[in-house]
């Protein structure tokens, strides 16, 4: 049996890097002043932690609608960074 395809060598130099499931800075942030967002992010927080839940669970499906709430939620001025005009297209 060669080296290369023994069980003791291995093909990586290092061990795998773990990334997290997602970055704190990408996560929207409530609008201050705005009620449906605070009620958003009370109920991520509880989703989260279990703490306030019916059931005393976590929903990381829940919690991931509320951002997604947060994030979509109209506000003026827009959350968003896209442009308020329509691209132009090139033909």
């Amino acid at each position: 049996m060669s080296r290369a395809h023994s069980p003791s060598h291995r093909s990586y130099p290092e061990p795998p890097v773990v990334l997290p499931l997602r970055a704190p800075s990408l996560e929207p942030t409530p609008v201050e002043g705005c009620k449906v967002c605070a009620l958003a992010a009370a109920w991520r927080r509880a989703y989260r932690t279990g703490k306030g839940t019916a059931d005393g669970r976590t929903d990381r499906s829940a919690a991931v609608d509320c951002s997604l709430e947060i994030r979509n939620h109209p506000h003026e001025p827009r959350v968003t960074g896209l442009p308020v005009g329509t691209p132009a297209v090139r033909p």
